[in-house]
């Protein structure tokens, strides 16, 4: 069984609006920011040194203040070029993917959104409405065919033994959100990577850290067709590599 759900809202916003960042990522960042000061008892010291650490739903939601990025139980969406400048009557699609046990607290995202579109974004108060909601369990759907190879469509931060690091990967998040039940079976088969240097040049900062975000886009060819696997299965929902929880990794699958 696979414990991963997905909410999606859909925002239409009120006022023009210039995002310094992608929006998905603003969005992120905001409701983190929000949920930081509602649960954290101990705002000032660092997570990693908190006595109440292994206590805290704050620390548990962003694996201690995004410090191990790697293990973050909530992934948001983003494509590989998001529009910055938001029109009064345009229309994001927000996108979130939650890892196993932390569907539990799906309800402060919700509560934290509703506290935004009520107040507005920012100092300035900009407006905006939820005018859509869905939420759902994702199950498995696989395809005809062998897989011959993935398109990386958002940047992957390797480009060596993707699969000996995803299995390492999914192994610790597994442990961490009970996400599946299933054996993550490893993917052993060599590949070509016909890849692209990928870098933004304005480095994300979320929590206490500052990310520079790169990586490498491109095709995966496997040297030989190889069956569906779990691993693959969850990492085309997830996305792959260490930064998958910020819309890194994103993958398609191609069959024979």
């Amino acid at each position: 069984m696979l414990n991963i759900q997905t909410i999606t809202y859909q925002i239409k916003f009120l006022d023009d609006l210039t995002f310094r960042e992608e929006p998905e990522i603003a969005f992120y960042k905001t409701i983190f920011n929000r949920l930081k000061n509602i649960l954290c008892i101990n705002i000032k010291e660092e997570c990693i040194s908190c006595s109440y650490n292994k206590k805290c739903l704050y620390s548990y939601l962003t694996a201690a203040d995004f410090l191990y990025i790697e293990n973050l139980p909530v992934k948001v969406h983003r494509p590989l070029f998001s529009k910055r400048l938001m029109k009064a009557g345009d229309i994001l699609d927000l996108k979130f993917t939650i890892l196993g046990d932390a569907i539990k607290h799906v309800d402060f995202i919700d509560f934290i959104l509703r506290e935004f579109e009520a107040r507005g974004l920012y100092r300035e108060n900009y407006r905006f409405m939820v005018i859509n909601r869905t939420i759902g369990q994702l199950y498995i759907t696989r395809g005809d065919g062998e897989i011959t190879g993935l398109k990386i469509i958002t940047p992957i931060d390797v480009k060596e033994n993707i699969f000996i690091r995803e299995k390492e990967k999914l192994a610790i998040l597994n442990r961490l959100y009970n996400m599946t039940d299933n054996p993550i079976d490893k993917i052993d088969i060599s590949y070509l990577f016909d890849g692209v240097k990928f870098k933004v040049h304005n480095p994300l900062r979320i929590g206490r850290n500052r990310i520079i975000q790169e990586g490498y886009i491109g095709q995966i060819k496997f040297n030989k067709p190889i069956k569906e696997t779990h691993m693959l299965d969850i990492i085309s929902i997830i996305g792959a590599g260490r930064y998958y929880a910020i819309g890194g990794g994103a993958i398609e699958v191609y069959r024979a």
